[in-house]
């Protein structure tokens, strides 16, 4: 019995020993692996992050590229318009004249002022002296030009388009600049001189180095056969060689970003470049690799210290108990929920980043448009007010100069409604909102369609029963409805048909979070069919975006779909484009359904935008000789034709540059009546601060609002503050004299 007890002894001891050791190589195993594993897994998940960042700094670059074309596009339009306005301007010239030689010449210096990146604009004789300049005047005709590559050019080619040239030290300005030169032509069609715009290279390199400050970057402007125009961070090299990797991306025709070492300061970068058509010159953008992945770099440190917390807790968990898988099985889930949670947060992260960068854009774009709209609408106001007033007093001249006075104010409109349409994009432009029933509204545009799209559109509405009403801007929803059938006529060049329907519609929840400002609820519907060409996917992505168009050029601004965004955002209302390539396209505006009755909403009939008419209009007098009015304006040529028509109209008018002498005369002058300001002033105080102080000096005066810009003290959603009147630019004498007239017979 107790050799027996000693046997079983044995065997236990052994069994527990084999136990014990296969549990002690089991616990080494789990060491090693509780190490290995997330080494391992950090090297994959590093790679993955690094095949990541590469692939969104490639897009990055393309969407940084697509910002800089359109700027250089924008910019060398811009030239071509101020260089066809000089060209316009030297068929009316005498030059044996020095009253024309002096015009001429402040004439060139006022468009250099006004625009940054123009340093000088000269023209030249056929021998290349210089005869006209912005800087100068008389111009010397010891300067000669006939050494510069874009006189050469132009005098050995009968063709009539841009020249650009090589950059070089302006003769003229001292700035480094390149030239956009065209050919003057003689009356015979030989070759009479050229006219050459000096662009500041500096201009350019200001917005390249400010474009992505966050990031170090290169941004190389560059004719097609390698001449540097302009370049970010600046280098003394001039000429891109032919070996350099993006002229031979060009000559390759390659498209979408590429890796290369460049030929000028030997930095590795993801590089693209796009053709600023239709002219010879290329832009390019690139970014550091090593400032890219050193982004990634930072990202691998986050996933070591999560791979080291797994590690640890690994190692802790073999050592407590070696056996127990199922608690490690369990640490690894946690361990990977954790690794699952934290992609999710960076995908998050990205997405929140991408609709930042895509809200200070439009924001950007918005600041941009509001800025120009004042400048522009102050300029368009002198043109309009004083060819009305031209018009009015046009009885007895020459029927040629009353048709030329005709055709400047057609011109003046257009640019007034292309100001309208930039406005209505930023969504800065005012609205009238008032109950609309777009049955009616539909049904009331039978006659325009027919008109506008011609014989070889069929138009059919379709109205639905018991339709909702809405609350909008009626002559705004029906410029944009009609914005859209124009539209659709240019994408059915060989006829088709053309639907408006009409109906109710609700827009749900999943719906609506997939579109950023979007409420879910009931909305009327307008939708707008055809039976076009249609569009392909990466065109409809981007119909909406401002200056962006299919058609040819001179046929299309690429601002009325804009225009139709910017006013159904504005609205609170949404826009949904649906197009397949040869089977047409469909536009549903969907306006936000008005719960109150018909009528309740009134428009606000202080708030109007007004389109200067071609007949000259009627001068309203003052209601009394000699009632006193204070202009209020920072724009001398505003101020001298807002006091002209006054003082015809019978007024007596004093005049104020800024916010302090205008109070300083409400202060001395107890005649005045009324206080007519821009809300946009110059100086310590703005148009609203100038008439809440004139109103607590004189309560009884009466305020009358003008602005360009709508963005302001006195506008709050597209809608006045209460008891504010306003005028908005560009206005015209006889809407400026309703206006002052109405303003004063007020109680």
């Amino acid at each position: 019995m107790g050799e027996r007890q000693a046997v079983e002894a044995r065997i236990a001891s052994s069994a527990e020993a084999s136990h014990g050791g296969n549990a002690i190589r089991a616990g080494r195993a789990l060491l090693v692996v509780s190490i290995l594993l997330p080494a391992i897994l950090l090297v994959l998940a590093s790679w993955h992050n690094r095949i990541e960042v590469l692939r969104e700094a490639d897009g990055r670059v393309e969407r940084t590229l697509r910002v800089l074309h359109e700027h250089a596009i924008k910019v060398f339009e811009t030239q071509k318009l101020i260089i066809d306005r000089i060209n316009g301007r030297l068929r009316f010239i005498d030059w044996q004249q020095e009253s024309d030689r002096l015009d001429l010449h402040r004439f060139l210096a006022d468009l250099q002022k006004s625009y940054e990146q123009v340093a000088t604009l000269t023209i030249t004789d056929a021998e290349g002296r210089l005869v006209a300049s912005s800087r100068a005047h008389p111009a010397d005709p010891s300067v000669s030009f006939t050494d510069r590559d874009w006189f050469q050019a132009l005098r050995a080619s009968d063709r009539s388009e841009l020249y650009v040239s090589r950059s070089y030290l302006g003769r003229q300005s001292g700035q480094p600049v390149f030239n956009v030169a065209r050919r003057v032509y003689s009356a015979d069609g030989s070759f009479q001189g050229a006219v050459a715009l000096s662009v500041d290279r500096g201009y350019f390199e200001t917005f390249y180095r400010e474009v992505d400050p966050d990031l170090a970057h290169n941004v190389v402007l560059v004719r097609g056969d390698g001449e540097i125009l302009a370049r970010e961070p600046a280098t003394a090299l001039m000429t891109l060689p032919p070996s350099a990797p993006m002229m031979l991306a060009i000559s390759r025709g390659d498209d979408g970003p590429y890796r290369a070492v460049s030929a000028v300061d030997r930095v590795p970068r993801i590089f693209s470049y796009r053709q600023v058509a239709p002219y010879p010159v290329f832009i390019g953008f690139g970014v550091s690799e090593a400032g890219v992945l050193a982004d990634w770099r930072r990202h691998v440190l986050g996933y070591a210290l999560v791979a080291a917390l797994a590690a640890a807790s690994l190692f802790g968990v073999s050592l407590l108990a070696l056996r127990q898988m199922r608690q490690e099985r369990l640490a690894t889930r946690r361990w990977r929920s954790a690794a699952d949670a934290l992609t999710a947060e960076a995908a998050e992260r990205r997405r929140a980043e991408e609709q930042l960068r895509q809200a200070q854009k439009m924001e950007a774009v918005g600041r941009l448009t509001g800025g120009v709209a004042h400048d522009f609408n102050n300029l368009l106001t002198v043109v309009i007010g004083n060819l009305e007033m031209a018009q009015r007093r046009a009885a007895d001249i020459d029927p040629r100069l009353i048709r030329g006075i005709d055709n400047a104010m057609e011109g003046a409109r257009r640019a007034a409604t292309l100001t309208h349409r930039l406005l209505a994009f930023s969504r800065q432009s005012p609205l009238s909102p008032e109950t609309v029933d777009a049955n009616r509204l539909v049904a009331g545009m039978s006659d325009l369609f027919r008109r506008t799209l011609g014989e070889q559109v069929a138009v059919e509405t379709v109205l639905a029963g018991g339709l909702w009403l809405t609350q909008a801007d009626a002559n705004q929803m029906e410029s944009a409805i009609l914005n859209l059938a124009v539209n659709a006529r240019d994408a059915m060049p060989e006829g088709g048909k053309l639907t408006i329907e009409t109906g109710n519609a609700y827009l749900d929840e999943a719906y609506a979070a997939h579109h950023e400002e979007l409420r879910a609820g009931q909305y009327v519907m307008v939708a707008v069919c055809d039976t076009g060409t249609g569009m392909a996917p990466e065109v409809t992505s981007r119909v909406f975006e401002p200056f962006f168009t299919t058609k040819p050029p001179g046929k299309g601004s690429g601002l009325g779909l804009a225009q139709v965004y910017g006013f159904m955002r504005q609205s609170g209302g949404h826009v949904a484009v649906y197009s397949e390539v040869g089977q047409g396209t469909a536009i549903k505006l969907y306006f936000p359904r008005l719960a109150r009755a018909a009528g309740e909403v009134p428009g606000d009939p202080r708030l109007t935008m007004e389109t200067p008419s071609l007949i000259p209009g009627v001068l309203e007098r003052a209601p009394q000789p000699g009632l006193t009015v204070l202009a209020v304006e920072d724009d001398p040529m505003v101020r001298a034709f807002t006091v002209a028509a006054l003082e015809e109209a019978g007024y007596r008018v004093l005049q104020a540059a800024e916010g302090p002498q205008a109070l300083r005369l409400i202060e001395t002058e107890p005649e005045i009546a009324l206080l007519f300001t821009d809300v946009v002033l110059t100086g310590p105080l703005d148009g609203r601060r100038v008439a809440d102080e004139a109103l607590r000096l004189r309560p009884r005066i009466k305020v009358l609002f003008t602005t360009g810009y709508t963005r302001n003290a006195i506008i709050h959603h597209g809608r006045l503050d209460e008891g504010v009147d306003l005028l908005v630019k560009p206005f015209t004498a006889a809407s400026l004299g309703r206006k002052v007239r109405a303003a004063l017979s007020t109680a």
